[in-house]
């Protein structure tokens, strides 16, 4: 049991000026209070109030008096009051709904687990564990594995393993298995492949014909004969701290790939974006997840016409037409950034989110 002060949630990320200078518009039937429930987040809560759940830190009260940021926990109760004509969620009793001038108060009061900004546990796997490398990366000259002395063909924690290939003694390495290739949609560019962890290695001594000893340290999937060893990029330390901010994309990207064996994704499952750092995407820009509008031929109302790929869910067309508007149905996170590539979590869907989905600025 531990403890803790209680002050107004103080939020720890600030956004970027552009979001800043963005208006709170609170959800139209939106509450006048919420009791916080085991399993929300931050986003969630704010979705409940907001149009915009990624301005929420505007939406929580300040307490000048605490340093660092003191969550809100399960059983908490928020009310929706208004501050020099704002809107500002406050911790208090049901029902409460004035304007009020703050002061700051502190209390000591016994405690738990604290609500998180997103479901981390969502994307956790991705941060520490699969990458996407490179299109000009050569997967075929890398250092794989042999296979160790037991004759097994998936190997387990704390077993001696052989590599084909030099490494540095002493180092830690990540064992990947080859996934699918990206491509865009459009150009047919390749823009970087999969590589799938399937344990972490530690080298040792070095044997003739180009074989190194390895130490299998780690476990994630069944490390088999074949996979590669590479060393671990340096977006596997990243840290799960994210400043949202919306995304601020010259034109669209779209959903290229889904993280699991399906073409269909939901709330709090991972996509792959077409968009990466060079394309300016950072870690926490929130993008508006947009279905695209069918298109409809016809030269008059008794010609109209479309045709249903049920491949994909949608409106395909040939000949002569015009596109109806896309709809949004839905906003993703990106989370970890590449070249060319980045992963996405989805943090609202109200359709089932396909892959040729686009995502733009929301």
């Amino acid at each position: 049991m531990r403890y803790r002060q209680i002050g107004f949630f103080f939020a720890s990320w600030l956004l970027v000026s552009t979001a800043v200078a963005d208006v709170l518009q609170l959800k139209e039937g939106h509450p006048d209070s919420y009791v916080v429930k085991k399993g929300d987040t931050l986003w969630d809560i704010s979705g409940h109030f907001l149009r915009k759940p990624w301005l929420w830190p505007r939406l929580w009260q300040v307490n000048p008096q605490v340093k660092d940021p003191h969550w809100i926990y399960p059983g908490d109760v928020l009310n929706l009051v208004w501050v020099n004509g704002e809107p500002r969620l406050i911790q208090g009793h049901p029902g409460q709904k004035r304007q009020i001038k703050l002061s700051p108060k502190v209390r000591i009061e016994v405690k738990y687990s604290p609500v998180p900004t997103i479901n981390l546990a969502a994307i956790s796997a991705f941060l520490r564990s699969d990458h996407i490398l490179p299109a000009n990366s050569k997967l075929e000259d890398m250092p794989y594995i042999l296979g160790n002395n037991l004759n097994d063909k998936a190997m387990l924690e704390t077993q001696t393993l052989y590599v084909k290939g030099s490494l540095v003694s002493g180092q830690q390495y990540g064992v990947y298995r080859p996934g699918d290739v990206y491509k865009d949609s459009k150009s047919g560019d390749i823009l970087g492949q999969r590589a799938i962890m399937t344990g972490v290695v530690t080298a040792g001594a070095a044997h003739p014909d180009g074989i190194t000893e390895v130490l299998l340290t780690k476990n994630v999937k069944d490390v088999q004969q074949g996979d590669r060893v590479l060393p671990l990029p340096e977006q596997e330390n990243l840290d799960a701290y994210f400043t949202l901010q919306p995304a601020a994309l010259p034109g669209t990207g779209e959903i290229i790939a889904m993280s699991g064996d399906s073409s269909i994704a939901g709330k709090y499952e991972v996509v792959f974006l077409n968009k990466g750092l060079k394309d300016g995407v950072k870690s926490g820009q929130v993008f508006a997840i947009l279905k695209p509008g069918v298109a409809v031929t016809g030269n008059s109302a008794d010609t109209l016409a479309y045709k249903l790929i049920s491949t994909e869910g949608q409106k395909a067309f040939s000949g002569d037409s015009q596109r109806l508007p896309d709809e949004q149905v839905g906003e993703a996170m990106a989370f970890k950034i590449y070249d060319r590539v980045s992963l996405a979590l989805i943090l609202r869907a109200n359709d089932q989110i396909r892959t040729g989905f686009l995502v733009g600025n929301p």
